[in-house]
């Protein structure tokens, strides 16, 4: 009988994630080169080893290559490492999209761990926005950052470097 129970729970849990992701709409943006700006802001003092990645509030820049299949999960994550974090969309109306995400990194210095949620919002199909809450817990050290970013469609290819 608990078998048979612990079936249907998985079954019905299975069938509820499965619907949920079916209700996800595509983000309405183009695929292709897309130039994103982020800006890193933190209250919090930024231990030394995060300084050269968290400039408070300077833009800084980088690329992403869309592809069809990031436009379910989190279109411009190529400013993360994607073979070290992964995304999920939480919701997504075509428009907007929730998105959560996590990372695990390490390096000499020792191991970092990252939650992320945020709101992407496509403005039209060559513009987007973009607000990130992040948390990140540096060997035992925790820290907490927004990123703001905005993002603009280049082209309809990608160089084959980024693909």
């Amino acid at each position: 009988m608990r078998k048979a129970m612990a079936v249907v729970a998985i079954s019905l849990g299975a069938s509820l994630a499965f619907a949920a992701t079916g209700n996800l709409k595509p983000l309405k943006v183009k695929t292709g080169l897309w130039q994103m700006t982020q800006k890193i802001t933190s209250s919090e003092n930024v231990p030394p080893q995060f300084a050269p990645m968290i400039k408070n509030a300077v833009p800084m820049s980088y690329k992403s290559c869309v592809k069809p299949k990031d436009l379910i999960v989190n279109p411009w994550s190529n400013g993360t490492d994607k073979k070290r974090c992964t995304w999920t969309a939480v919701s997504s109306t075509g428009t907007d999209m929730e998105v959560q995400g996590t990372c695990s990194l390490s390096n000499n210095e020792g191991g970092a761990s990252m939650q992320m949620h945020g709101k992407i919002h496509a403005l039209d199909s060559e513009h987007g926005t973009g607000s990130m809450k992040i948390s990140v817990d540096f060997n035992g050290q925790a820290m907490n950052y927004t990123v703001d970013y905005t993002g603009k469609w280049l082209a309809a290819t990608c160089p084959a470097d980024m693909n």
